[in-house]
């Protein structure tokens, strides 16, 4: 089967519409493609680098990057099916990617790069050390968690193991997943002394998707783990969580015109929204429920900047009080 994605043209052996798909060689996930569009978007404001795809399936992701945002790429997945399709989708689209068969830390090890980039399936957690020891300071890791029950579902003690963070369920778990899991990813580089710093992250679908600049130095670590806390919610503590800001502006500013599918396209336009503030509100006050637009129209027409967020279907992020809140949408 052949398909195309951004600019890409590639044979796959399975399809899957929605994930977290099949541990098959060759299969393409589609859902997958707004972590693809997001990575390469992404790649594409930075000076060019090296990259490596570490889990590179049918190499989509990193054909991308090297087609698109014109990075040095290699390929690498450690099923040898996988690997000589990588090299055929290469191949296909006319770009040089050098292709390994190798296991994980095999793969990681070969270089030292400016961007790596881990999705396995499950937890990410095993393989964010090996990515430290090889990553250029200042470099970038891509990292997508599939496991997000652990963080928001029936397995919070599990996944409090496994991320040294708490999380919680209902109405805020999304957020809050994504927080932890950041959180996760500062403290795993300040133990190899480096500063973690997000560019961005996303909740879509079945899983996760954080980019964290890392940069070596004391200074850097302490001003990471600063934004570091536990939260109270709801009666609930939760975290350590990451506390800062989840996207970086100029970053942000600087994808605002890459061509990114519908979907995409979607979730990207409310970025600027998602830091206005911790959580958010719901287009509930009582029993009255109200349509988010009109509340957001209300809340600008007011003088606050205001509009949907992507971690929940009914939630707005706005910097207006609680207390202004409910008397603006009451007044609806």
């Amino acid at each position: 089967m052949i398909l195309k994605e951004g600019s890409a043209v590639i044979e796959v052996k399975s399809y899957y519409e929605k994930g977290p798909g099949a541990r098959a060689p060759g299969f393409f996930n589609r859902e997958m493609q707004v972590s693809r569009d997001l990575t390469v978007a992404l790649l594409s404001t930075l000076p060019k680098g090296r990259a490596i795809d570490t889990m590179a399936g049918t190499g989509i992701r990193g054909i991308r990057i090297a087609k698109e945002a014109g990075w040095n790429v290699v390929l690498n997945d450690i099923n040898s099916e996988n690997a000589s399709l990588a090299r055929k989708n290469a191949e296909m689209n006319a770009v040089h990617c050098d292709i390994l068969n190798e296991d994980y830390l095999c793969a990681v090890s070969t270089g030292r790069w400016e961007y790596v980039d881990i999705d396995p399936f499950g937890s990410p957690a095993a393989y964010i050390d090996a990515a430290l020891m090889r990553l250029k300071n200042n470099g970038i890791i891509g990292v997508t968690m599939t496991d997000t029950s652990n963080l928001e579902g029936a397995s919070i003690e599990k996944g409090e193991r496994i991320y040294l963070s708490r999380g919680i369920r209902g109405i805020y778990a999304r957020e809050v997943s994504t927080r932890a899991f950041i959180s996760f990813l500062i403290r795993k580089g300040a133990s190899l002394g480096f500063g973690g710093k997000p560019l961005l992250a996303v909740r879509e679908g079945h899983y996760i998707r954080a980019f964290i600049r890392y940069s070596r130095g004391s200074g850097r670590v302490s001003e990471a783990l600063k934004n570091l806390r536990l939260v109270e919610i709801n009666g609930e503590t939760v975290g350590p969580l990451y506390m800062g800001r989840i996207y970086d502006r100029q970053v942000i500013e600087g994808m605002r015109n890459f061509p990114f599918s519908e979907r995409t396209s979607r979730l990207f336009k409310n970025f600027v929204y998602e830091d206005l503030m911790f959580l958010f509100f719901i287009n509930l006050v009582g029993n009255k429920n109200i349509s988010k637009e009109k509340i957001v129209d209300a809340l600008r027409n007011a003088g606050f900047q205001a509009g949907p967020t992507n971690f929940s279907p009914n939630g707005i992020k706005s910097d207006v009080s609680q207390q202004e809140y409910e008397k603006i949408v009451s007044s609806i």
